[in-house]
């Protein structure tokens, strides 16, 4: 997949402009605050119809100004063109793909297809597990619209059961249906992210080992109701069997649950498992290491998505090289930029560019976005 072009219409500090791009992407470069992340930002907009970096659109429309508006228009693996719009004034999002208004916004939810990583992701490591489930929330909603619309179910599932819960007078009759659904879609939610992580757990040791010099890394997915184990294998015998032991949980820890006033079993406590060396790596890995384990994590990410729709998407990195070494840096770009288009920002050209051979220079400075 190529992004050719994108139009800014009044989003962040970014000049109103027709951007167009190489096809096997762009330097980005200018120093801090001049509106590198935003470009990024604004690019990926067009995968997950928000921003990354904040749940409010509001934060979006340029100081002063009472809307903003993009528009990009890229290149499929087929050859064909396609395109997609997004506004926001304040009240309302309209979403426009291939010249057609979308009556929800999810309709057009990750149809054109990237993959960002920013210095904030080791987070996704570092923090709490929520974090790590969010990720992999976002991943597997890009590629499946089923998994989406589960996944929306089941929050409102375990929503209305948690009020529900709080209120006395709330009867197990009023309780159960909302129960059934749960375990329904609560299973589906395991079964998924069990399955992705087990097909990209070995790429990720293998590139792991390549960026680090044969450290051995491993990922793993642990559920309580898939017995705890890390990793099972998440086909249609394990999600029958995790419907029913969630849905006998759901009902037999009923009376503690309206105690706490939460559902204490679920996906929603589940945990994205890191190690390096057997160990957890958010306690024993070196920032380096943690940083690294965030960039295969996002690198088989980008594969899972060519495995699954022979489509290879395009590639945001905001300012990642800044606290690798030369030598991390050097053999992430040769398995990244002759893949797919890339789009890298940094304050300025590093040595080590010299590897991605020609690739064009934007830089920004104050908003304005100019070649070269």
């Amino acid at each position: 997949m190529i992004i050719n072009e994108l139009k800014l219409d009044r989003f962040r500090n970014l000049a109103d402009a027709t951007l167009l791009f190489s096809e096997r992407g762009n330097l980005l470069i200018g120093d801090n605050g001049q509106g590198k992340t935003n470009l990024l930002e604004a690019v990926y907009y067009l995968t997950l119809l928000k921003s990354f970096r904040t749940n409010l659109d509001n934060e979006c429309i340029r100081f002063g100004e009472s809307y903003f508006s993009l528009r990009g228009a890229w290149t499929e693996e087929s050859g064909r063109r396609e395109s997609a719009s997004v506004g926001y004034d304040g009240r309302r999002k309209k979403v426009v793909l291939a010249g057609e208004e979308k009556k929800k916004v999810s309709e057009a939810f990750g149809v054109f297809k990237s993959v960002i990583l920013t210095p904030e992701d080791i987070g996704i490591v570092q923090g709490g597990p929520a974090g790590r489930r969010r990720y992999l929330d976002i991943v597997l909603s890009i590629s499946s619209p089923l998994y989406l619309e589960r996944l929306k179910r089941y929050k409102k599932g375990l929503a209305t059961r948690n009020f529900l819960l709080r209120r006395p007078q709330a009867t197990d009759a009023l309780i159960s249906p909302w129960e059934e659904e749960m375990a329904e879609s609560g299973a589906f939610i395991i079964c998924e992210r069990l399955s992705y992580v087990r097909r990209v757990a070995a790429g990720y040791g293998e590139l792991f080992a390549r960026l680090s010099a044969g450290e051995r890394a491993e990922l793993a997915y642990r559920s309580e109701l898939a017995g705890g184990r890390e990793q099972p294998a998440g086909n249609e015998a394990d999600r029958q069997r995790i419907r029913e032991a969630f849905l006998e949980r759901l009902r037999t820890g009923r009376q503690t649950d309206r105690e706490r006033g939460a559902t204490l079993a679920g996906p929603q406590t589940d945990e994205l498992v890191f190690k390096l060396e057997g160990r957890p790596l958010r306690n024993y890995g070196s920032q380096g290491q943690q940083r690294t384990a965030v960039i295969c994590l996002k690198m088989v990410e980008a594969g899972q998505i060519d495995l699954a729709g022979s489509v290879r998407p395009v590639l945001l990195l905001d300012d990642i090289f800044s606290e690798l070494d030369r030598s991390r840096s050097a053999r992430l770009l040769e398995e990244l930029v002759e893949k797919h288009q890339s789009f890298i920002t940094a304050p300025r050209k590093e040595p080590f560019f010299e590897r991605l051979g020609h690739l064009p220079v934007k830089t920004i400075e104050g908003g304005v976005v100019r070649d070269g």
